[in-house]
């Protein structure tokens, strides 16, 4: 009986065996690759900023007034509704980028910013309160096509009105962001300069070593990018505009919201070279040392503080403070930790006043 009881078990334990065995083999998944999440602001075809109204030359954007002018109490407090409004508040909030190497950026290890345009910041908000406190300072991380809108003037408070996507952008007194100095921006967003401190150039990078190119219009029917809002990616799109107009091959402007997206499209082969500041290509290159900024420089641009226009007690004080990182060494200090390379540093410039 147990004899037949095992064989009965072993007959059935076959029997299951076979109709596993049987089963039909699952067909194999296709591939299902995640698509590519292109950052906010990303235009496969850059455009046009809209025209100003009125522009004068970038050189008359540059004379900035003259801090000699700048109004003191007796104990040499300097003074001012502006900064009187600043000390009330108890702090200084200034528009900076977050994401760029070098010139300004937040270590991912502290959380702390750093940079060459931090230790400006730093300093007027040293100057305006006489304490080197960290409460006393509010760097406020905007996108490179917003930064200039941060600013609280006319022509910016139009703008937000006019644009819902633009209603949300935070307000500061200043913008510190490698903010060239045009006379265009003096009308488009209503305001001033300080003196500028910075001279620069801009610059290509791209990921293959053995490229050959020597200038941005060598980069015919390939993707170059820039921020939006720039003079960069403008003049990408005039020569896009020249070479349509002669009929011949064209590079393909290539627009994100912050310039820092730009490395992130390299990197992923969605473009094929960035062109904006060299001093940005070098906190990229710093980034990803498998980049290469190519020798190509165009013409040399400025970088000042952008402030409203009618803080002029505000661009007097930044001017003074700024002629005094000048004349005690920091401001050159700081340019050298953080541009060690004597090949790439930015030059500094004396100022010059309109007044």
């Amino acid at each position: 009986m147990r004899a037949a009881t095992r064989a009965s078990t072993a007959v059935v334990a076959v029997l299951a065996c076979l109709a596993a065995c049987a089963a039909p083999t699952p067909p194999l998944r296709e591939d299902r690759p995640a698509p590519v999440i292109l950052p906010q602001g990303y235009a496969s075809e850059a455009v046009h900023p809209p025209e100003p109204a009125k522009c004068v030359s970038n050189a008359d954007a540059g004379l900035s007034l003259n801090p000699a002018a700048l109004l003191h109490a007796p104990d040499g407090t300097p003074t001012g509704p502006k900064l009187a409004e600043i000390r009330e508040r108890g702090r200084l909030t200034v528009g900076v980028s977050q994401t760029t190497p070098l010139s300004s950026r937040r270590d991912l290890a502290t959380g702390e910013m750093e940079g060459f345009e931090v230790d400006i910041a730093k300093g007027i908000a040293r100057g305006l309160f006489g304490v080197d406190d960290a409460s006393r300072l509010s760097l406020v991380t905007v996108p490179t096509d917003r930064r200039l809108f941060t600013l609280d003037t006319t022509e910016n408070r139009a703008a937000r009105a006019d644009d819902e996507n633009l209603r949300d952008i935070p307000s500061v007194d200043m913008v510190i962001a490698d903010v060239s100095v045009t006379c265009g921006r003096v009308d488009t967003y209503g305001l001033k300069y300080s003196a500028p401190y910075l001279a620069t150039n801009t610059g290509l990078m791209v990921r293959d070593k053995g490229e050959r190119i020597d200038e941005p219009k060598d980069l015919v029917g390939r993707k170059v990018c820039s921020g939006a809002g720039t003079t960069n990616i403008d003049e990408i799109l005039d020569i896009r505009d020249d070479q349509r107009a002669h009929g011949l091959p064209e590079v393909i402007p290539v627009s994100t919201s912050d310039t820092s997206d730009c490395l992130m499209l390299l990197q992923q082969g969605l473009v094929d070279a960035i062109y904006t500041d060299v001093l940005i290509l070098e906190g990229f290159h710093t980034q990803d040392p498998g980049t290469v900024v190519l020798g190509y420089r165009n013409k040399e641009s400025r970088v000042g503080v952008a402030m409203a226009k009618q803080d002029d007690d505000l661009i007097r004080f930044v001017n003074e403070v700024l002629e005094g990182m000048r004349a005690n060494g920091s401001m050159e200090r700081s340019r050298d930790r953080w541009y060690p390379d004597p090949a790439t540093r930015p030059k500094l410039l004396a100022a010059t006043y309109v007044d």
